[in-house]
């Protein structure tokens, strides 16, 4: 209710203080308040450096774990290949696998030339 001719009701101060103790009003006043103060504040030079330090080490990081995925990649070849030279030996034996190197190796040779 609002302030009527015979001072019967809610005043308007009454009603102002209504509206801004209500909590979804409260909250957002702060939200308000609270980005304005973070546009404030990323717009320093401080802000600036601090981003631009933890972006470069979030690129370090990513490096760093590019050149690991790197390593364990070469490792599971080596594997691969190592149980794929035993798997040989097994079928055929330690001297066909041996003719057949020698073999790869002529045919390498003819490739060069």
């Amino acid at each position: 209710m609002v302030f009527n001719r015979n001072g019967e009701g809610n005043g308007i101060g009454q009603t102002a203080r209504d509206f801004f103790g209500s909590t979804k009003v409260k909250y957002f006043i702060a939200g308000a308040v609270c980005a304005y103060a973070a546009k404030k504040i990323c717009e320093t030079e401080a802000a600036h450096d601090f981003a631009v330090n933890l972006t470069a080490g979030a690129l370090d990081i990513k490096d760093s774990v590019e050149e690991s995925i790197e390593n364990i990649r070469e490792d599971a070849e080596d594997i691969h290949t190592e149980a794929q030279e035993k798997q040989q030996i097994e079928i055929f034996g330690p001297e066909d696998l041996e003719d057949e190197d020698e073999e790869d190796l002529e045919d390498e040779d003819e490739d060069k030339e």
